[in-house]
């Protein structure tokens, strides 16, 4: 069917979407993809590295180590991975999955908050690891492992986040 009708004498043209998800993929909003974001870092729960440490540690020193300084808020559940990215309007926090060699974003979305309700953000760095620390307006705070590997990664996100305010 080439889109043009003919009836009782009167013609036109007609518009036919052969496809009915492309109507439904006008309507749905737009998901980030991670490789489009400005600055992005991978970040892990608060507490997750220093526990790494502890348990190759072990023992009443281990353990010591592993529950000192762990009091951070983070959206991620313990053990996870999650790819932290700075858009132009949003900070979303993507999935990651371990890879072999590094970790690999997924497009799958943990959170996701508007750019300008971020109030403050910073990166101290540890021996191991670093913190990235994320203040948001509502006064919460998101606080994330940051490998030492992937620290350059935090500083470039909260430099750009610095530039927000």
């Amino acid at each position: 069917m080439d889109g043009s009708w003919d009836v009782a004498g009167t013609s036109g043209s007609l518009s036919i979407n052969r496809n009915p998800r492309e109507r439904t993929k006008e309507r749905e909003p737009k998901m980030p993809d991670p490789r489009q974001a400005r600055v992005a870092t991978f970040v892990e729960p608060r507490g997750m590295v220093r526990s790494a440490v502890a348990g190759a540690t072990g023992g009443l020193i281990g353990a010591a180590v592993a529950s000192a300084g762990t009091q951070g808020t983070s959206p991620l559940g313990k053990g996870a991975i999650a790819y932290f990215g700075v858009y132009d309007a949003e900070v979303v926090l993507f999935t990651a999955k371990r890879g072999a060699f590094k970790p690999k974003p997924t497009p799958e979305v943990i959170a996701s908050v508007p750019r300008a309700a971020v109030r403050a953000a910073r990166v101290d760095k540890g021996r191991l690891a670093g913190v990235l620390e994320i203040a948001f307006d509502d006064g919460s705070v998101w606080q994330f492992d940051v490998p030492r590997v992937n620290l350059a990664g935090a500083q470039q996100v909260a430099a750009a986040l610095a530039g927000t305010f």
